[in-house]
């Protein structure tokens, strides 16, 4: 991989994280700057250098192609960059997805099979859900990374059970009264209903599936990794995990139909990733979180637009980490050979 300028990395906070390891090994130069290194008079910028010789501290013309990587995004500072001259390559536009947005993008397609009832959070979607569904999770339209989740599930004996994002349940009587209570807790049109999965487990634990989709070399989306995080005990969401795997092995396991739903998973998340890029700009990564229900149905729960990395490092296949990391960079070195924009 050989380029005479270096591809910008635009990140929150100056850190090569493993890209200087990669850097050197694929003879590659990068520049990890952030918004406030940024000269705008002069078009450049000021970070990170990194390429086989090491990491430097340099100000360089700005990259001609940039992977962004802030979160949340800056819709401002991005519309700013595409709109200088020559023009500037920037791609992952946006990286926090509004669960309530993404949902009616999909929803508008044959997706839309795949997708559990949702609802904008008020008053009113609050008690239709609980009275169509009986079992629902209320979370945070834009991402906290697991918290601020809330299930209500109602029960005999005409309970409400409340459950926060950690196993505490409260049961308190299911009457308007108390729903109303609760409401008083929720900031309206921050959040988002969606009618509970009952996830398949193993050994007792829930899991889910994750879809790293990443555009390549080639300039096409595809499924880099396909993991599972197996839930802790007593959790109904996989945020709190115990273990994470390559979805396959943890499928081949335990007798599911493994290559059914590994191609199904695959063919949903690229859709889903297609879809979102011709509705929300330049993307070239996210990840899909993907239920698995007792039918073995798959369920499209979430779409991340910054997908945790680190996640990958825990399954100790430093092959598979490496293309995870790279696959961003080779679709950098795609576009700066294509013919730019005037």
């Amino acid at each position: 991989m050989r380029l005479d300028h270096p591809i910008g990395l635009l990140v929150n906070e100056h850190s090569s994280e493993p890209y200087a390891e990669y850097a050197a090994r694929h003879n590659l130069k990068l520049l990890a700057f952030t918004p406030e290194g940024i000269c705008w008079e002069k078009h450049t910028a000021a970070g990170l250098y990194l390429t086989r010789y090491g990491t430097h501290f340099k100000r360089l013309p700005l990259p001609k192609t940039i992977y962004n990587r802030l979160y949340p995004h800056d819709p401002q500072l991005i519309s700013r960059l595409i709109a200088l001259s020559p023009k500037l390559q920037v791609f992952n536009q946006m990286t926090q997805f509004d669960k309530w947005v993404v949902h009616r993008m999909l929803s508008a397609t044959d997706l839309a099979a795949c997708l559990p009832n949702t609802y904008e959070y008020d008053m009113a979607s609050l008690h239709q859900a609980l009275s169509q569904h009986g079992d629902i999770v209320i979370k945070p339209r834009l991402g906290r990374q697991g918290s601020g989740l809330w299930r209500l599930t109602v029960v005999p004996g005409g309970k409400l059970m409340i459950k926060p994002a950690l196993p505490v349940p409260i049961a308190l009587p299911y009457t308007d009264a108390v729903v109303n209570l609760f409401h008083v807790l929720m900031i309206p049109y921050t959040m988002v209903i969606q009618e509970y999965i009952d996830l398949a487990s193993v050994n007792g634990r829930c899991f889910d599936l994750r879809a790293l989709e990443q555009k390549n070399g080639r300039g096409s989306w595809q499924v880099t990794a396909l993991t599972s995080r197996i839930a802790q005990a007593d959790q109904y969401v996989t945020n709190y995990y115990e273990k994470v795997m390559q979805a396959e092995e943890l499928l081949k396991d335990h007798e599911f139909p493994a290559a059914d739903i590994i191609s199904t998973a695959r063919a949903i998340s690229i859709q889903a990733a297609e879809v979102l890029e011709a509705n929300l700009g330049h993307l070239a990564e996210a990840s899909v979180d993907l239920a698995l229900d007792r039918a073995n149905k798959l369920w499209i729960i979430e779409v991340n637009g910054k997908p945790d990395k680190q996640l990958y490092a825990e399954l100790n296949d430093g092959k598979l980490l490496e293309q995870v990391y790279m696959k961003p960079l080779e679709y950098a070195l795609y576009l700066s050979k294509k013919r730019r924009p005037r």
